[in-house]
């Protein structure tokens, strides 16, 4: 069985420019928050060292071809079954993950056929699991072979109250794992069993500009792409996220309508799809709950949104997904968690 490994970092960056697989390290001398209200995730940060918790996930076996390559996973119609586990030791609560399929949010059950669909479930921290996401595939047709990205997220239970704590520190650390499905049967039609997704943007529009070195040479170091060129644009995929004008990296007031901007270059040829979640959940983005990009050279892709206040309660957990599609191998970027509130 094949597995990634993850150490979480303490120090959560300020840029929103890191990778989904990246080696983290959780500090050791500090003790871990606990899910309650009390729970800071930066207390004494500074001085921390060493490490906290190690997770592994991956499938739970798969079959090799005799060059020694993973072989796709059949689909031969209805409920799909993957069987999956994860290892977690230290001092971690939960982890949660979320399904991709060819870069779609995919609703997935566990272990039981009559369990509920939901984008993320929640798992208590163990040193082994093992269990079976089962889902109906929200694409492909019979011939196709598609990705699906399991992302896993760290103590995806964790929310700050503006009281005691105001971002989310090291929560909500990504770590992906990518197998193939090999379609022999058309993905259902019928998509009315899944979970309804929330509308809370008043409006969104994506499209294409022409990369102006402002936007290289100013734009892309504020969000940790240093040492980029107009001549090495081709080579990297690179993005950006603002809200509401500016970075934001811990939380964001909601007084008024709050426009979003997220954009992508880079290499010509790469499609990448798009989701914001929210709660964990994927938000009705257009008519789907992603939106596709096709980079092109020397152009860069803008999804705008604008969220609408009056759609919101007061605490939310937002961010941003872009998963490879189209088979591209290419890095799954999540952006910080950030909490959406209003005050009383």
């Amino acid at each position: 069985m094949r597995k990634q490994l993850i150490a979480v970092p303490l120090l959560c960056s300020a840029l929103l420019s890191l990778t989904a697989c990246g080696n983290y390290a959780i500090p050791d001398s500090t003790p871990l928050p606990s899910q309650t209200a009390e729970a800071n995730p930066f207390d004494e940060a500074e001085e921390a060292a060493g490490f906290l918790a190690m997770l592994t996930h991956g499938v739970a076996s798969a079959d090799f071809s005799e060059s020694g390559e993973r072989l796709p996973f059949p689909y031969d119609g209805g409920e799909f079954r993957l069987e999956y586990q994860f290892s977690l030791t230290g001092k971690m609560d939960t982890v949660g993950f979320l399904l991709f399929l060819d870069g779609q949010p995919q609703p997935y059950k566990v272990n039981d056929t009559t369990g509920e669909y939901a984008y993320c479930h929640s798992f208590p921290a163990e040193e082994e699991q093992n269990f079976s996401f089962l889902f109906e595939p929200v694409t492909g047709r019979a011939g196709d072979t598609l990705a699906l990205t399991v992302v896993s997220i760290t103590n995806p239970d964790f929310q700050p109250d503006m009281e005691s704590t105001s971002g989310y520190g090291w929560y909500h650390k990504t770590l992906d794992y990518r197998v193939e499905l090999q379609f022999n049967a058309d993905a259902p039609a019928d998509h009315s069993g899944l979970p309804p997704v929330r509308e809370i943007f008043s409006q969104s529009e994506m499209r294409e500009e022409k990369v102006t070195a402002q936007y290289v040479e100013n734009e892309l170091p504020k969000y940790g792409w240093g040492g980029v060129s107009m001549d090495t644009l081709d080579s990297g995929i690179y993005y950006t996220f603002s809200c509401d004008g500016g970075i934001t990296y811990d939380n964001l007031r909601l007084s008024a309508p709050v426009p979003l901007l997220f954009t992508m270059c880079g290499t010509a040829g790469t499609s990448y799809s798009v989701a914001f979640f929210l709660d964990h959940q994927p938000v009705k983005l257009g008519e789907s709950t992603c939106r596709s990009i096709t980079l092109s050279k020397g152009g860069v892709m803008e999804l705008e949104a604008v969220i609408d206040p009056d759609k919101l309660g007061q605490f939310h957990t937002f961010y941003c997904v872009a998963v490879p599609q189209d088979g591209v191998s290419g890095p799954l970027f999540k952006t910080n968690s950030i909490l959406l509130y209003k005050e009383n």
